[in-house]
């Protein structure tokens, strides 16, 4: 895996929820920071070792979803540490692509109803997210090879 600088992936930025259980920590809840077809990096008040095994739980949609991966850096960062994570398989990466896109539309509908006053159902929410926004989610080849 690479770190120091370079990039094999395009990241996208993301902000749904995480919880990641280490079998060596309790589990640590927070929010995926960056997101990529390779893996995803989180802040954690605790450290992680490198090629230390986690499972993560994003919940932000109604059926949570579970992937394991592995530490492939730790870097302290405003007193907490920026964990990466490598997914095992392209398709672990593509769930979680699919789930941060649900979190946006959801997101989008409650905007909607505060900005504008609309309660637009998930079906409506996500025509219009995807009219306004997905050519800027669909950057870099999310598909599995």
């Amino acid at each position: 895996m690479r770190h120091n600088n370079e990039r094999a992936y395009i990241r996208h930025p993301a902000d749904i929820p995480l919880e990641v259980s280490p079998a060596s920590h309790s589990v640590c809840a927070g929010a995926v920071r960056n997101l990529s077809r390779g893996g995803l990096s989180f802040s954690s008040p605790v450290p992680y070792s490198r090629d230390q095994e986690v499972d993560l739980i994003i919940r932000c949609c109604p059926n949570p979803l579970h992937v394991r991966g592995q530490v492939v850096w730790c870097e302290p960062k405003d007193g907490d540490f920026e964990i990466g994570i490598a997914f095992y398989s392209p398709g672990d990466a593509y769930q979680v692509r699919m789930v941060e896109q649900i979190c946006q539309i959801e997101q989008y509908r409650r905007d909607m109803r505060v900005r504008e006053g609309r309660d637009l159902t998930i079906e409506q929410a996500a025509r219009e997210w995807i009219d306004r926004y997905a050519h800027q989610f669909a950057q870099g080849d999310w598909s599995d090879e």
